[in-house]
């Protein structure tokens, strides 16, 4: 984003600063910075593409100090004299449009963002502490043990001349005891604890605080809101706060290739395939070619993905026949009608996707010159729909191969990286805690079979094979790789973390109730004991959480 300054109005100390933002038509700068600072005054003023319009101006900026910063909420501004302008009395992102009438209709014209910089204070006194100043250092949270301990581990940050400490997150970690794998936001690490003392946040605030006053050193802490570690209680009582088999369930074909994945790592480490080239030890390019075949030739045809996206052509072309009987042929001018499509099942169940029928007999159930009785000239029309269905199921079919395809090199390319590469961690042991390949979702119960496991996908507890969340390289930080367009996990293009689950949070509160209301509370716990936040894992939390 880039970073620019308005244009000042002529002013002494003893006045007011007075930035000016002229407007021109068509300039939406959402990619601009305005930095400013409290206490300013924005004047908006018509450029020279807008003189002699008349237009409203909007911002989220309360107009008074008695009102409350709502994201959403916009304050008109009052045109005076060729301009229309904002006093800023509170930090943070501010968001303005500006509108027109045209011909009745309202029409945006301009928008942009004013950013306001925070007034750090520091000291029994509240010395300013310029944002240029910041000299920060990052304490891993969970190594600094006991708080009865904190004060003298962090003498030396203190005594360094540091004036900003960065914390990782304090709340109680995961199983993997990764620093942004939070188990509960609402408590805190029990490693915190001592003697049977146990350490509430009031004592983590009451520390915070004598850092800004004593030691006048500012403090920020990290908040995780795009997921959570898979032992996080909430997610037995509310699965619907993640991505699962039940509520996104154009996840099913990949969680069906994760299962296949994983039963590869079953099977290799039990030696199945040791004399097929493939030992229980993966560490060189033979073996990655013996996968790459056992994959292709053997795994993926033994659990016919492509299944979950086409039509059953017999099924379709015997109910076809049967509404044919029953119904008057079609002229041939239909056959210049819209043609068939395979309607894709919103389950995904095998064989299930069906074709719009009406549309079917309409095109294919016609005339024909060159059949003297019914049953002949049912036949040709049936044969006629079946080669099309063919062809449809072809298309559909190649395209799951390309994306099953890209999987395996993904595949491939990271045994390649964990076990093979000079520069990777070369890991030995093949278990189910080391799989060949990282899990793209949790499973539930004790499976111990391809067919169990997609008995499990389609049943009611498929809502607890959660997707974990993860990395993408090269992607869009503001695309949700999770979403029905996607095909990320599918294809395998995510560099997973196997010890959280990705947050469903949907577009607002309504979407999923407890899971904002949980997060809501977490951050404002933390908000309210230090100086500061910063958003972990930002690249893809969704836009409207992160607002």
């Amino acid at each position: 984003m880039q970073q620019h300054a308005l244009s000042p109005q002529p002013t002494t100390e003893n006045y007011e600063q007075i930035r000016i933002l002229t407007v021109n038509n068509g300039e939406h700068l959402d990619g601009i910075l305005y930095r400013l600072k409290k206490g300013w005054k924005v004047e908006f003023r018509l450029g020279a593409s807008l003189l002699g319009k008349t237009l409203d101006v909007f911002i989220n900026h309360p107009l008074s100090s008695d009102k409350k910063f709502e994201r959403h909420t916009y304050y008109q501004l009052q045109w005076v004299d060729e301009s229309a302008s904002i006093h800023l009395i509170l930090p943070g992102s501010f968001h303005y449009y500006v509108t027109d009438q045209v011909e009745g209709h309202i029409k945006p014209v301009a928008s942009g963002y004013l950013l306001v910089d925070p007034e750090l204070k520091i000291g029994e006194h509240g010395k300013k502490l310029p944002l240029d100043c910041i000299q920060v250092q990052t304490v891993l949270a969970k190594c600094l043990g006991p708080f009865s301990t904190w004060e003298d581990k962090l003498l030396v940050t203190r005594n360094s001349g540091y004036n900003m400490i960065h914390f990782t997150p304090i709340q109680e970690l995961g199983l993997s005891k990764s620093s942004y794998s939070l188990k509960d936001q609402m408590q805190l690490n029990n490693v915190f604890n001592e003697n049977n003392q146990i350490i509430i946040y009031h004592d983590i605030e009451r520390f915070v605080d004598k850092m800004r006053t004593e030691w006048e050193i500012l403090s920020i802490c990290d908040i995780v809101l795009n997921h959570t570690a898979n032992e996080s209680p909430f997610l037995v009582s509310h699965p619907e706060c993640t991505y699962n088999c039940i509520n996104s369930l154009h996840l099913r074909p990949a969680y069906i290739l994760d299962a296949t994945l994983f039963e590869l790592t079953i099977e290799v480490a039990a030696g199945k395939w040791e004399f097929k080239g493939i030992p229980t030890i993966v560490d060189t390019e033979d073996h990655l070619n013996a996968i790459r075949h056992a994959l292709h030739t053997y795994f993926l045809p033994l659990v016919k993905i492509y299944e979950l996206y086409i039509v059953d052509i017999n099924e379709v072309i015997m109910e076809f026949l049967n509404l044919a009987r029953n119904e008057m042929p079609q002229d041939m001018n239909n056959t210049k009608a819209e043609d068939i499509s395979i309607i894709q099942d919103p389950g995904f169940r095998r064989l299930k996707s069906t074709i719009n029928m009406q549309l079917a007999l309409k095109k294919y159930n016609i005339y024909r010159a060159d059949c003297f009785d019914e049953e002949t000239r049912l036949k040709r029309c049936a044969e006629d729909l079946k080669n099309k269905l063919q062809e449809l199921n072809e298309a559909i079919s190649n395209n799951v191969q390309n994306h099953l395809n890209a999987a395996i090199e993904n595949t491939i390319a990271g045994i390649r990286y964990f076990r093979v590469q000079d520069d990777g961690p070369r890991i030995k042991e093949i278990s189910e805690k080391n799989p060949l390949v990282p899990r793209y979702f949790t499973d539930y119960g004790a499976p111990t079979s391809l067919i169990e496991r997609e008995d499990i996908m389609y049943s009611d507890n498929g809502c607890y094979l959660m997707a974990h969340n993860g990395w993408v390289m090269n992607s869009d930080p503001l695309k949700n790789f999770a979403e029905p367009d996607s095909n990320v996990y599918i294809r395998r293009e995510l560099i997973a973390w196997g010890d959280s689950v990705k947050l469903r949070y949907g577009e607002k509160p309504e979407d999923c109730p407890f899971l904002w209301q949980h997060m809501t509370a977490y951050v404002e716990q933390t908000a309210q004991i230090f100086d500061g936040i910063r958003l972990d894992n930002c690249h893809s939390t969704p836009i409207p959480v992160a607002e």
